[in-house]
């Protein structure tokens, strides 16, 4: 199989689609991110024993608001595929970031799952208690 194959790492293309997408949405993260924040603040100033408390959904909309923006900053541009015409320093270069890019999509994939549990926790102790 050829280094220029579509198969042979296609997720990191798959997230650089989705954050060229977020990357036009940026904006509209970061203004959600800063509402998310100043809910977060605005709650650490209500009165204790208010139930209706907006600290930990305005938390897991932050943590999604940063996390979005990571993907959009951290994938939209990614190294192109190593070509034959390329010469040998120049090939395993490639290699070794778009190496570096796969790691990074794998662990920005756990941290995904690892705010999605955060979110569910925060939200179902914020609506049941």
């Amino acid at each position: 199989m050829s280094d220029d194959s579509p198969e042979k790492s296609p997720m990191i293309e798959r997230l650089q689609r989705i954050a060229s997408l977020l990357m036009r949405l940026q904006p509209l993260i970061i203004l959600l991110g800063l509402i998310f924040l100043a809910m977060f603040a605005y709650s650490l100033l209500q009165f204790e024993g208010d139930r209706n408390s907006t600290m930990l959904p305005a938390i897991a909309g932050f943590c999604w608001a940063i996390l979005l923006f990571a993907f959009a900053r951290l994938f939209s541009r990614v190294p192109e595929r190593p070509q034959a015409s390329h010469g040998f320093w120049r090939r395993l270069n490639l290699r070794f970031r778009r190496g570096l890019m796969t790691v990074m999509a794998f662990f920005m994939l756990v941290l995904t799952l690892a705010v999605l549990l955060l979110s569910y926790q925060l939200l179902r102790t914020n609506f049941m208690g």
